[in-house]
């Protein structure tokens, strides 16, 4: 998968996804990281495409935060995470 392909937003939504990641203990960047820092994006499209699908955003976003804090952690990582397989096939799938 290449980076540079993704937009601008979803290359912020990525950095932001690896500071949750780290922030939260994490030793993979999972799909539920992801997509917690697409709707964080305040004017990004994927809250507004999802509230239209019909998803409460809010309920959406605790139950994120819920499975969050439920995904396996590591103390003494430094700081070091990397891409989940489930989360690398995604993106692989979108680079197709």
């Amino acid at each position: 998968m290449r980076f540079d392909k993704f937009t601008t937003r979803f290359q912020q939504a990525f950095a932001d996804a690896q500071s949750l990641a780290v922030g939260s203990d994490n030793p993979y960047i999972e799909p539920q990281h992801l997509l917690s820092a697409l709707i964080a994006q305040g004017d990004g499209a994927t809250s507004s495409l999802l509230a239209r699908a019909g998803v409460n955003i809010g309920g959406l976003q605790v139950a994120l935060k819920s499975a969050i804090g439920r995904l396996p952690q590591v103390e003494g990582a430094g700081g070091e995470v990397n891409v989940s397989r489930e989360l690398g096939n995604l993106l692989n799938i979108t680079d197709r």
